[in-house]
């Protein structure tokens, strides 16, 4: 460690975006007087290509060895500053990164004062921190060009192929006994039905991955194993029945598990009367020739979607269009009418409204808060709707009912999320990275996704993204390495008690045990969450770049003035942070009460923590998560609640009122969850 420590500080104007609220250059002095600051420096447009290479000239000039950044989010433009510091001579985790936009000029837009003193804080609090930053290290891992792909369905074929063409192995595993997935119980794909009949698709598709030289194929098999990590996965395969298992070596993973229906159990009576039947199973009878006799049909959209529950379905509206222009079509005498709420279709599909109202569907528009209902009358099916645009009651008879109900991910995504160590949401669909920063990525480095695992979709959808993780997985496959994230955990056996609480609990078991039965961590499984570190009781376990030093100085330094004015707020790096920064580009304007520590993920923050700001005097404590049930730690979200069921406790022992103690789950999208929190919080803690 550097024992002469040299901070530089550069504060951003972004053009009017910081400086049209900020008093940049008070906040610049403000940082000349802090401890070990020996350069602060004002930058317009502090990412442009002039800016960052003066800056390199600076951190030389100086000989600055600890860097703090004074800007925009770190969830954008941290690993642009790593960058520049690391080619001016700066190991990239003596880095630290300040929000002064999103969390103070774009959501105090009327109080530039105010804002001003909370950006001088939020600096004061990054020096804190970048006095104790010690060097980290990213972890360099070989990977071979070996690829599992999980699931047989269009998505998968599709990413297997984009693999294989590009000269790397795939290793096609589907657990029924053909490929073609949900797409083998369809008719057509679209529309224009006599042009996509599902079957020939999927047949050629499956041809062509049968005959590539470079494509392995697995069918009516399952995963029973998967251990290891990017470059060195052992995955075990066992037939579906009798059949020994049996082992293959890969480096990256695809997940194409695909999806299923959402069957409205006891809703529509459906289940109760076989002529209430849901999409798939309309498409299962119009590929088998079983609606010879069908007369009159009514379909009813949005069942168990867009709701409290869940959103948009995504693909209802196409598929209801296409199977009505199908049933048209083989009955011209038929009566269709298909019942909405508002109809959504993607913009290929846009002339299929136009050719359903020429052969004459019929569309009826139900209110949000009035389905449908579908009842008997002397053994006919009876639907009795109200049409919003008409404003009258109708009774609609009907010789089938389809509904179009929602879906979820397959029965497979339990086991294969734990094989993995991913996340899903509610409804069985996995969860991706970040929807802009990594798109069809898991956190877990060398895993993407694809097709109607991650959510919904269409044919041609389902086939870009296919192709779209196929050339993720491939990126390191290519360059023949990937470096992991130096933000891991380390371990001081000195004080140990071999309790085992950090290799149980663990999210990624990324932490072993030896013959002496000391633990030890597995660097390239390790995802620096810090579950462990936090729930150490002999707190042997450090955070690199996030250890209780280093958060503590963050605290301190946010509490040196006025504490009982202020709420230290632990926010995790992904859905919370993302919420904050929702907020702010949205120009929410809430409190500034509120300094704010940024964590990778919630079971980061610690009993300890929580508690030294209490006892330093914080107004209130707030730690912010991923919403339940994601994490992008598996677990993370759920080990923070448990512990700050326990603090609560804790504080109230101490002397402390634990209603002071808030928490809040809420998504990357949910800026105003955060404000309202915000404003929340001040107006029960009783704060100006």
């Amino acid at each position: 460690m550097v024992e002469n420590i040299r901070i530089g500080v550069f504060v951003c104007d972004c053009g009017s975006n910081i400086a049209g609220v900020v008093n940049v250059p008070d906040v610049v002095d403000y940082a000349r007087g802090l401890d070990h600051v020996v350069l602060a420096d004002e930058g317009r447009w502090s990412c442009s290509v002039d800016y960052l290479s003066k800056m390199q000239d600076l951190i030389k000039e100086h000989q600055i060895n600890r860097v703090v950044v004074a800007s925009c989010t770190p969830r954008t433009h941290e690993p642009l500053f790593k960058r520049t510091v690391k080619e001016a001579g700066v190991n990239p985790y003596l880095l630290e990164f300040v929000s002064i936009r999103e969390q103070v000029s774009w959501v105090h837009m009327q109080e530039p004062e105010i804002a001003t003193e909370k950006a001088k804080d939020l600096v004061k609090m990054g020096v804190a921190k970048a006095a104790l930053l010690e060097e980290g290290q990213e972890i360099r891992l070989p990977v071979k060009t070996d690829c599992l792909i999980i699931g047989g369905g269009m998505a998968g074929m599709s990413a297997a192929l984009n693999v294989a063409d590009q000269g790397f192995n795939a290793v096609l595993v589907e657990k029924e006994p053909q490929l073609g997935g949900i797409m083998n119980q369809l008719c057509f794909i679209s529309h224009d039905h006599y042009k996509s009949p599902a079957a020939i698709l999927v047949e050629s598709k499956a041809a062509q991955v049968h005959a590539h030289p470079n494509v392995t194929v697995y069918t009516d098999t399952h995963l029973e194993t998967v251990e290891g990590y990017i470059g060195n996965y052992r995955v075990t395969l066992k037939p579906n029945g009798d059949g020994s298992s049996g082992n293959i070596d890969v480096s990256t993973v695809v997940v194409a598990t695909g999806m299923q229906e959402l069957e409205p159990e006891g809703q529509f009576l459906y289940g109760d009367d076989p002529r209430v039947v849901t999409q798939l199973q309309l498409d299962r009878m119009l590929r088998d020739k079983a609606v010879q006799d069908v007369k009159s049909v009514v379909i009813i959209n949005c069942v168990n979607s867009k709701n409290e529950t869940r959103g948009c379905c995504s693909i209802g509206c196409h598929t209801s269009v296409k199977n009505a222009i199908a049933l048209k079509t083989l009955h011209k005498n038929a009566s269709v009418q298909i019942l909405y709420r508002d109809l959504s279709m993607v913009k290929e599909e846009g002339d299929a409204l136009e050719k359903a109202k020429k052969i004459g569907i019929k569309f009826l528009r139900f209110p949000d808060d009035r389905y449908p209902v579908v009842a008997t009358e002397n053994k006919n099916l009876i639907v009795q709707v109200f049409d919003l645009l008409i404003g009258k009651e109708f009774k609609l008879p009907a010789d089938l009912v389809v509904l179009t109900t929602a879906f979820k991910g397959d029965e497979t995504v339990e086991h294969i999320k734990g094989l993995l160590k991913v996340s899903s949401n509610a409804d069985g669909f996995f969860q991706e990275s970040h929807v802009k920063l990594g798109p069809l990525e898991f956190p877990a480095d060398g895993i993407s996704l694809c097709g109607c695992a991650k959510a919904p979709m269409t044919f041609k959808e389902s086939c870009e993204a296919g192709t779209g993780a196929a050339m993720k997985v491939s990126i390191p496959m290519k360059r023949g390495y990937v470096e992991a994230e130096g933000i891991v955990a380390d371990i001081d056996l000195a004080n140990c008690n071999q309790c085992s609480i950090c290799w149980k609990r663990c999210p990624y078991s990324a932490i072993k045990v030896d013959a002496e039965k000391n633990p030890e961590v597995i660097k390239a499984l390790c995802k620096g969450c810090g579950l462990c570190a936090a729930d150490c009781p002999k707190e042997c376990i450090s955070i690199v770049h996030y250890s209780d030093e280093q958060v503590m100085a963050q605290v301190e330094a946010a509490l040196e003035d006025d504490p009982d004015r202020k709420i230290i707020g632990f926010v995790c790096h992904w859905c919370a942070l993302g919420g904050v920064d929702m907020a702010g580009v949205s120009r929410l304007q809430y409190p500034s009460n509120a300094r704010l520590i940024r964590v990778m993920c919630s079971a980061r923050v610690s009993i300890k923590m929580m508690q030294h700001a209490f006892d330093l005097g914080a107004a209130g404590v707030l730690v912010a998560g991923c919403e339940f049930p994601t994490c992008h730690y598996i677990t993370g979200n759920y080990a923070a609640e448990k512990r700050i069921k326990r603090t609560k406790s804790k504080l109230a022992k101490a002397g402390y009122d634990p209603e002071r103690l808030w928490n809040i789950w809420c998504s990357a999208a949910d800026g105003p969850k955060f404000a309202g929190t915000m404003r929340e919080m001040v107006k029960e803690l009783n704060l100006k």
